[in-house]
């Protein structure tokens, strides 16, 4: 019955919101909600215990960086269900700020495709540089998966600790080619196929 507690992170404005009163809280942004400077927000990795057998997994906490004047803002972060290695939080980590950070188009991910012509940094970017209009729509859930492997395997090279930035994928098209005739036409026998694998093996 009691409202969600949920945090949001607005691009446009640089702040980090919470649809619950924070105690100490001094700044409101347009919906009336509790608000901080997204550079005032910090990361740390833990590690806790995730069973009674002693299973143990790695998470994101998102905080202010005055925990100890705002405790409320705390978040421990689910990033995947099979957490035993750091690499799928400091992605999560990195994803959040390349996306907070402004003077960056968003990052060309799937999840991004549909509203990029929305911040005009981005669509700027993406009309200068010829970017496809469709692009990830126009491959198949094979293809993306692929794709998504290849890059966690680079992932697991990189010197995380190094102070050197690593080179960032602006231009996937230009990497990898859409392969429009693998994608499966949404019939009823690719749903029952899909709908029965997630119901008897949790696949998405």
């Amino acid at each position: 019955m009691a409202p969600p507690k949920l945090a949001y992170f607005d691009r446009q404005t640089g702040k980090v919101g919470y649809t619950f009163n924070i105690l100490g809280c001094d700044e409101r942004d347009e919906f009336g909600n509790c608000c901080f400077d997204w550079r005032d927000m910090q990361c740390s990795l833990i590690n806790e215990s995730t069973s009674q057998s002693g299973s143990r997994a790695f998470f994101p906490r998102l905080s202010h960086k005055n925990i100890d004047k705002y405790p409320q803002t705390k978040m421990t972060i689910v990033v995947t269900e099979l957490a035993q290695n750091p690499i799928y939080c400091l992605l999560f980590w990195e994803r959040l700020v390349r996306f907070m950070d402004k003077t960056k188009p968003l990052p060309d991910i799937p999840e991004y495709e549909g509203y990029r012509h929305l911040d005009s940094i981005t669509a700027e970017f993406d009309k200068h540089n010829n970017r496809p209009e469709v692009y990830w729509r126009d491959m198949s859930f094979a293809q993306q998966t692929e794709i998504y492997d290849e890059l966690y395997a680079e992932a697991y090279k990189i010197d995380w600790y190094s102070d050197e930035p690593h080179p960032e994928i602006t231009k996937p098209w230009q990497r990898w080619t859409p392969e429009p005739e693998r994608k499966q036409t949404l019939n009823w026998k690719y749903k029952a196929k899909r709908l029965f694998m997630q119901l008897t093996c949790g696949i998405p």
